[in-house]
């Protein structure tokens, strides 16, 4: 019989491709480490690590127990919670992935209200871009994920839970413009940042502004929204964002809204899960208060 927690710390080795970091991730010594990775490969009849200088990598056998040995865990902590949910109790961790600008402001007021009501749950939150994020939902790897404009794929369920509306936004030191209310083609041959067109949110403002036929001066493209709202604070260029993502700083005053009567695009926001997954009682919870 293998131990579970062994395998959790050959999970954590192959992770952090560290056995030091293994052992403070699971709170025991190195010498320990290596004992239980030892322990697993007497049982197994295999090599599962091999070591070239500094470097430790899976070999072909330890690449086929990762996996399993993942899904393994996974199951028993399902299992766990569902046990600890017999007796009502909202226990776990919900492993979320999520795009930035939805992680960094629609989630976190979600999230701080979610765990205030069920503090025994832990919140796991990762950012990745928005097609891995359905990768890891048909992997298996997260519960929920959070994308923009959710898009139909096969074995992930889609639910659409808010819409952004997307705003012109500029320098008030550096200003693009020098009037508070501007027609859509005012925006024609200004110095433009944009999301980059790679992403959903920045491919939806390429095709508006070439709908209207606008071709502003591209300056730059950025992934990251708070690269881009950097950008925008020392007078890069204009942008079109999420008006979600600038609430604190048109409070503040750092950046300042400029009105477009012509502009009307609106990003929705959905939440993704794996196709037949089984909630316990703290995912469905959680889930509820998303899509209330």
């Amino acid at each position: 019989m293998i131990d579970l927690f062994f395998m959790k710390t050959f999970i954590s080795v192959a992770q952090t491709k560290s056995f030091r970091l293994a052992a403070e991730r699971n709170h025991i010594t190195q010498p320990a480490v290596s004992q239980h990775v030892r322990v697993l490969e007497q049982k197994l009849g295999c090599t599962l690590l091999e070591r070239k200088g500094k470097n430790i990598n899976l070999t072909e056998a330890g690449k086929i127990f990762y996996t399993y040995a993942e899904n393994i865990l996974k199951e028993y902590e399902e299992a766990r919670v569902r046990i600890n949910e017999i007796d009502n109790q909202f226990t776990g961790t919900i492993r979320i992935a999520t795009i930035y600008s939805i992680g960094l402001y629609t989630l976190q007021p979600i999230i701080r209200k979610f765990l205030k009501k069920y503090p025994s749950v832990n919140v796991h939150l990762e950012y990745a871009q928005n097609q891995h994020i359905y990768e890891m939902i048909t992997d298996n790897a997260i519960d929920f994920g959070f994308v923009a404009y959710p898009k139909k794929v096969s074995g992930v369920v889609t639910q659409t839970f808010s819409e952004d509306n997307l705003i012109i936004v500029q320098s008030p030191e550096y200003p693009i413009f020098n009037k508070k209310h501007i027609s859509i083609n005012d925006l024609d041959n200004k110095k433009f940042i944009s999301f980059s067109s790679d992403i959903p949110t920045g491919k939806s403002i390429k095709q508006f502004l070439r709908k209207h036929k606008i071709a502003p001066e591209l300056v730059h493209m950025y992934e990251n929204i708070e690269t881009l709202k950097s950008a925008i604070s020392i007078g890069m260029g204009f942008s079109i964002i999420p008006k979600s993502t600038v609430t604190q700083e048109l409070k503040d005053k750092s950046l300042v809204a400029v009105r477009c009567k012509d502009l009307d695009i609106n990003r929705p926001l959905g939440i993704l899960h794996a196709n037949g997954k089984n909630l316990t009682k703290s995912t469905q919870s959680f889930y509820n208060l998303i899509v209330k």
